[in-house]
């Protein structure tokens, strides 16, 4: 039950662009905290924030905040949620997708920017445990796209 909400945060693994600007791929690193608010029929839902980091160290999304919502089946380790990153004006927001498979944790999301962020989508992630399964803390690598 554990490795699928950790999961969940994993797939919280959904994190911001590092240069907005700038067309192609944009990869960028994201720590996550999962919080578990209820078990129903097989069911968890919960809360998840974050932080977001670029390799450049700078830009407008670099140290960005990030929070969502997920549900999560137990059974078959498939999940689902919604993902914000990023304040005001200047959002990345939308759904995404996840699966939980021996402790690791891939998914999609198809987020879409708001201000300074349009043009960006969503696209795959990967996430990883971090710390003791207690903790409920992922690491996740997101990649985004800028048209």
């Amino acid at each position: 039950m554990r490795k699928l909400l950790f999961a969940s945060l994993f797939a919280a693994g959904l994190v911001l662009p590092a240069w907005a600007e700038d067309a192609g791929t944009i990869k960028v690193h994201s720590g996550w905290k999962l919080i578990q608010e209820r078990v129903d029929k097989g069911f968890a839902y919960g809360t998840l924030w974050g932080i977001t980091f670029n390799d450049a160290g700078s830009g407008p999304l670099h140290m960005a905040p990030a929070s969502g919502t997920y549900s999560l089946t137990q059974e078959t380790g498939k999940g689902e949620g919604e993902l914000t990153w990023g304040t005001g004006d200047d959002q990345l927001k939308g759904p995404f997708t996840i699966t939980v498979t021996d402790g690791k944790a891939k998914g999609e999301n198809t987020v879409k920017g708001t201000g300074k962020l349009s043009g960006i989508t969503g696209g795959p992630f990967e996430c990883a445990f971090v710390g003791k399964p207690e903790d409920q803390q992922a690491w996740c690598t997101e990649v985004f796209n800028r048209k």
